[in-house]
C-alpha cells in the first residue's frame, strides 16, 4: 500500500515545449492524476517571462530564460533568474530534474543553505545519442561520433549516479545505466489515455502509414523519406508526416512532387491526434534511440500496427506487444520490406495485430498505472523500504 501522507513534487525541466514533447505530455498526465494520489505537483520550466498559472491539477510555472541555440522550441534556464528563490518557496519533498547538463547543479545550489533539502531524482527521457546525432548532423563522419556517442553516456551517467533515484521508462534503458553502474535506477514507464487513444473505423481508400513526432534528425525522417517512394510504387500507400522541427523545410520540398505525400503542423488537440493515428492504416517509428516513444504506444492503444527500428525501447514496446513488426535500425531496404509486407497482409491479420498492441497497453501502460508507480517511487525516495517489493516497478 502507498503512504498516505500528502507530498509536494516540484519537476523542472529544460526541454519543455509550448508545442510537442514527450515531457509536455508526462508533465500533462502527472498533474491529472497525481493529486488524487495525495501529491501536490509543480512544473518549473524556462519560459518567455516570469508566470505562474493553472495546469490541470497543478501549477506550471514559467522561468525568464533565453532561447536555446539552434532550436527555437525550447529555452534554458540562466544562473541569474529567479529559479532558486522559486524553488525554495515551493518547499518540495522531491525535485525530479528532467534535463541532466547544468540544471542538477543549479537546484542543488538552490538548496545549498536550505535547512530542508529536498530529495533529487532525475528522470531520464533522452537518450544520450539523440543528442549526439543532432549536434554532429553537418559534421563529416570522421570526426568520430561514436566517441561523442560514448562520452556522452559517460557524462549521464555521472549525473545520474548523484541523484537518490533515476526513474526509466524502458528495460533498454535501465539496462543501460545498470551496466554503466548508475545506482537506484527504477522503471516506472510512462502512458497512454487508453479512452482517447483508442480503435476506431478505418478510413476506406489507399492504405495510408503515419509518421508522428519531432522533425529532427536523431527521428531518422531520412532515411523514412528514402524508404517510402518504393513503398508507395509497389502499395499505393500514402504517407502523411505530422510534427515540427528543424527538418519541417527539407521533409515540404521533398513533399513537393509527391502528391501522396502530406505535411502536417504539429496537432496540439490530443483528439485530434488520436483520430489521425487509428484511422491511419500503420505507424511508423524508424527512430534507434527511443527512450519509450510514446507515438508507438499510442498507435498501440488505437488499434494500428507499428512498423519501428528493432532497437531501443519501440523493439520492446512492438516485441512484448506483438503489435507490430520490426525492421534492422538504419537500413531503408529493411524498412520498406516490413511496410510492403504489413501493407500486403489481410486486413484481419493487421487487426488481430493491433488488437493485441492494444490489449498490451491497456495492462501495464495507463496512466493511473504509471502513477501509482511514481507515488511509490517517491515513498520510497523519502523513506526507503517504505513500498512493498515491486510497488513502483513497471512489469
Amino acid at each position: 500500500m502507498r503512504s498516505n501522507t500528502s507530498l509536494t513534487v516540484v519537476d523542472v525541466s529544460s526541454f519543455f515545449s509550448t508545442s510537442c514533447g514527450g515531457i509536455k505530455r508526462y508533465y500533462q498526465e502527472k498533474a491529472r492524476h497525481l493529486p488524487a494520489l495525495g501529491v501536490t505537483c509543480h512544473f518549473v520550466v524556462p519560459g518567455e517571462s516570469d508566470r505562474d498559472e493553472p495546469f490541470f491539477g497543478g501549477w506550471l510555472h514559467h522561468v525568464a530564460g533565453p532561447l536555446q541555440p539552434g532550436n527555437a522550441a525550447y529555452r534554458r534556464f540562466s544562473f541569474s533568474s529567479r529559479l532558486p528563490q522559486l524553488l525554495r518557496s515551493l518547499a518540495p519533498d522531491v525535485v525530479e530534474v528532467g534535463s541532466h547538463y547544468l540544471l542538477p547543479t543549479m537546484v542543488r545550489r538552490a538548496f545549498a543553505a536550505s535547512p530542508r533539502r529536498p530529495r533529487l531524482v532525475g528522470f531520464f527521457h533522452s537518450h544520450p545519442e539523440q543528442i549526439v546525432q543532432n549536434v554532429t548532423a553537418h559534421l563529416p563522419r570522421r570526426l568520430g561520433t561514436g566517441w561523442l556517442g560514448r562520452r556522452a553516456w559517460s557524462f549521464f551517467a555521472r549525473q545520474h549516479k548523484s541523484y537518490a533515484s533515476t526513474f526509466v521508462a524502458s528495460r533498454h534503458i535501465e539496462a543501460q545505466l545498470v551496466s554503466r553502474r548508475v545506482p537506484g535506477v527504477l522503471r516506472v514507464g510512462l502512458g497512454v489515455d487508453v479512452q482517447t487513444f483508442r480503435p476506431r473505423p478505418k478510413a476506406e481508400g489507399s492504405p495510408n502509414v503515419i509518421y508522428a513526432g519531432r522533425f529532427t534528425i536523431d527521428k531518422e525522417l531520412p532515411l523514412l523519406l528514402a524508404a517510402f517512394d518504393q513503398v508507395h510504387t509497389r502499395t499505393g500507400a500514402g504517407l502523411t508526416l505530422v510534427g515540427d522541427g528543424p527538418l519541417k523545410g527539407r521533409v515540404r520540398q521533398h513533399a513537393a512532387s509527391r502528391p501522396w505525400m502530406r505535411v502536417l503542423d504539429y496537432v496540439a488537440s490530443v483528439d485530434d491526434m488520436a483520430r489521425l493515428l487509428s484511422e491511419s492504416t500503420a505507424v511508423v517509428v524508424p527512430s534507434q534511440t527511443e527512450t519509450f516513444s510514446f507515438t508507438t504506444a499510442e498507435a498501440l492503444a488505437s488499434g494500428v500496427p507499428v512498423v519501428g527500428a528493432d532497437r531501443g525501447a519501440v523493439r520492446e514496446l512492438v516485441e512484448d506487444s506483438g503489435g507490430g513488426v520490426l525492421f534492422k535500425a538504419g537500413e531503408a531496404r529493411g524498412l520498406a520490406h516490413a511496410l510492403e509486407g504489413l501493407l500486403a497482409a489481410p486486413a484481419g491479420a493487421r487487426t488481430a495485430m493491433g488488437a493485441a498492441g492494444r490489449a498490451h497497453i491497456v495492462k501495464d501502460f495507463t496512466w493511473p498505472a504509471v502513477c501509482e508507480r511514481l507515488r511509490a517511487a517517491y515513498d520510497d525516495v523519502i523513506h526507503p523500504g517504505s513500498s512493498p517489493a515491486g510497488a513502483s516497478a513497471a512489469p
